[in-house]
C-alpha cells in the first residue's frame, strides 16, 4: 500500500504586522491509501493549518507536501485546482453554506464542476439525502435547518464529488452527539466502501475507534 500524502520538513510561518508567528514546525508525516488519520490537538496547536498544507489551499513557508508525489507548493494553479476538483474534498467546520441557495443547491455546487450527467448526480444527491436522514428537505435554505444538519449537507456536497481523500477539520465539532455519530459513520462506510482515505482533525470529541492511527499536535509540533 503507498502513500497518498506525504509532509517532509514542513513548516509554516504566518507574518502580521510586521511579528511573525510560527503555526507549524519540522512536521514530518506520511498518510497511506485507505487510512484514517486522526489528528488532535488543542485549539492553536496547528491542525487547521496542517490540513490546509495537505490539501494544497495554502503553501508551506519551509518543507514540502506530496500528493501521489506531486509536490503541492511548487504546482500551478491548474494543477492544484484538478487535486481539488477531482482527487480531494474537503469538510469545514464552519459548513460554509450558501444561505440563499436551497439544501439541493448547496448539494449541487460540489458536483456541478465535474460535468456529471445531470440524471446521475440528482439520483447520488437524492441517495445520500436519504441516508442521512435529510430526505425532504431539499428545497430548505440551511437557516431552516439546525446545526446537526448543516453539517450533514456539507459533508454530502463533499461526499458527491467521490473524492479519493477528504480533510475533515473538525466535522462534527459544532454538532450534536447523535448528529457525529452518524457523519462519522457514513464517513467510515464510505471508507470501507471505496477504500477513501480521511485525514480529520479534532481537538477531543472524535473517539478513538474511528482512527487507524492517532497523532496529536502540541504547539505546532507531532508529539512523541
Amino acid at each position: 500500500m503507498g502513500f497518498i500524502i506525504e509532509c517532509i520538513s514542513l513548516g509554516k510561518t504566518y507574518k502580521r504586522k510586521g511579528s511573525a508567528f510560527t503555526a507549524l514546525s519540522d512536521i514530518n508525516l506520511k498518510v497511506s491509501e485507505n487510512e484514517a488519520l486522526l489528528i488532535r490537538g488543542r485549539s492553536g496547536a496547528g491542525k487547521s493549518t496542517l490540513i490546509h498544507l495537505m490539501s494544497g489551499l495554502i503553501r508551506p513557508t519551509s518543507g514540502k507536501v506530496l500528493f501521489d508525489g506531486i509536490e503541492l507548493g511548487n504546482s500551478g494553479n491548474s494543477i492544484l485546482s484538478e487535486i481539488l476538483l477531482n482527487k480531494t474534498g474537503i469538510i469545514f467546520q464552519n459548513f460554509n453554506l450558501l444561505p440563499a441557495y436551497t439544501v439541493f443547491e448547496n448539494i449541487e455546487l460540489g458536483i456541478l464542476p465535474k460535468k456529471t450527467n445531470s440524471g446521475k448526480y440528482r439520483e447520488i444527491i437524492n441517495e445520500y439525502l436519504k441516508q442521512f436522514d435529510l430526505e425532504g428537505k431539499e428545497q430548505l435554505l440551511p437557516a431552516e435547518l439546525s446545526t446537526g444538519q448543516q453539517q450533514k449537507v456539507a459533508v454530502i456536497r463533499t461526499l458527491v464529488r467521490e473524492p479519493s481523500l477528504i480533510f475533515a477539520d473538525e466535522p462534527t465539532g459544532s454538532v450534536d452527539d447523535q448528529s457525529a455519530s452518524e457523519i462519522l459513520e457514513h464517513l467510515m462506510n464510505l471508507k470501507r466502501q471505496k477504500n477513501i482515505t480521511l485525514v480529520m482533525a479534532t481537538h477531543g470529541n472524535i473517539p478513538d475507534r474511528y482512527a487507524d492511527r492517532i497523532i496529536e499536535l502540541e504547539n505546532g509540533r507531532i508529539k512523541g
